[in-house]
């Protein structure tokens, strides 16, 4: 079953702010990200990252702005601690718990995402999910594709927050890329897509 993107509505007062990255793809002796990113984080009390950050160094510089928490991609380095989670996690925050993962076809139970989300038929979301992060989640953040994405499905939130530095085939050549915002207060939750635009010389 296919579902469309949905956009839910805006909470902000009193709510905490989570952003969430993903696909940041940034080598240790690369560009540092995007001075438009680390300006438009400005505020958030957490941070989310989804995975292919391809060196700990993104971490370094997110953390300047608030707390991080992130998954691995597939060529992220591992370390030792609770910032860098190895495939899955669940943060729970005010009440709403998010399960991260970076590519939603693994592991176990699988999900597909191109610009729509495809779910297995006959198993209700909340089975799919429990399963994939070990116990029942509210939201779920994903990455891999580059193509942000925010949709509900059988009161799930799923949220794919693209790329703030290469991002997909939708976006044209004065977008720097997307990342995703959550207000979440007293177990309710709402997100939005935010979209960063290079600055005219």
């Amino acid at each position: 079953m296919k579902i469309r993107e949905a956009w839910p509505g805006r909470l902000r007062i009193g709510s905490t702010r989570v952003a969430v990255v993903s696909d940041t793809h940034v080598a240790d002796d690369g560009e540092p990200l995007p001075e438009e990113l680390i300006e438009a984080l400005a505020g958030s009390e957490l941070i989310l990252h989804c995975g292919d950050l391809d060196s700990l160094i993104v971490l370094d510089h997110l953390e300047r702005i608030a707390p991080v928490l992130a998954v691995r991609g597939y060529p992220d380095p591992r370390e030792p601690g609770d910032r860098l989670a190895d495939v899955t996690r669940v943060v729970e925050v005010d009440g709403v718990r998010i399960g991260m993962v970076h590519d939603p076809r693994w592991p176990g139970p699988r999900f597909d995402f191109t610009h729509t989300l495809e779910f297995p038929p006959g198993r209700p979301v909340h089975e799919l999910t429990a399963q994939k992060f070990g116990e029942p989640v509210d939201v779920v953040c994903f990455g891999d594709t580059h193509e942000e994405f925010v949709g509900w499905y059988q009161g799930v939130l799923f949220v794919n927050p693209g790329s703030p530095t290469r991002p997909g085939m939708r976006h044209g050549p004065a977008e720097l890329g997307t990342f995703a915002l959550l207000d979440v207060a007293n177990g309710v939750v709402s997100a939005e897509i935010r979209k960063l635009r290079r600055r005219l010389a």
